[in-house]
């Protein structure tokens, strides 16, 4: 203690200034974080500014995220993705759209950007993450039963599991003979 003492007496009073105790940011008042919550929840498809934000809680950008990161533990952007993935891996558990048609319903500008995010904050791509989702469902739920192959044509009723697999709901072109196989 006393060495800081005499170190800040040596360096004079600009040393004083520079090491001053930090005061406490206080946490947002529980209110104001509803209000934001809620116009998060409202909005998150679309671009949210943190001015917009801060405007929502009645207080300067500055001031209202120090004290989000305070009441929540994360800087008001990392919130918003988290709950633009939350929502996402609603989208993906119960629907079949696909994944650029979901990062756009949830806020995203492009799928890549998107994917991104979602393995930062979960830890698996989309498309992994709602394999594996099926997988958990299928075990729970019993199996869909399988459509009988047509008799007069083997190759039709056989799963298709060439190099051209089903790309984007389309159809895989047969490059050997030039047809459209099913």
């Amino acid at each position: 203690m006393s060495n800081n003492l005499q170190a800040a007496q040596a360096d004079g009073p600009a040393r004083a200034r520079m090491e001053s105790p930090r005061v406490g940011v206080n946490a947002l008042p529980k209110w104001r974080l509803r209000r934001v919550e809620q116009h998060i929840a409202d909005h998150f498809g679309r671009c949210i500014s943190l001015a917009e934000l801060a405007h929502v809680a009645g207080l300067s950008r500055m001031h209202f995220a120090a004290q989000f990161r305070t009441a929540t533990g994360y800087r008001p952007r990392e919130y918003l993705l988290r709950h633009r993935t939350e929502h996402a891996k609603t989208l993906l558990a119960t629907t079949e759209r696909p994944l650029a048609e979901i990062a756009l319903a949830v806020g995203f500008s492009t799928q890549a950007h998107f994917s991104t995010v979602f393995k930062r904050i979960s830890g698996e791509s989309p498309a992994r993450w709602r394999l594996a989702g099926k997988g958990k469902r299928l075990a729970v739920e019993a199996p869909p039963p399988r459509r009988p192959a047509p008799e007069g044509n083997w190759v039709a009723g056989a799963p298709y599991a060439g190099s051209n697999a089903r790309i984007g709901g389309r159809l895989p072109v047969n490059f050997s003979t030039s047809t459209v196989v099913s």
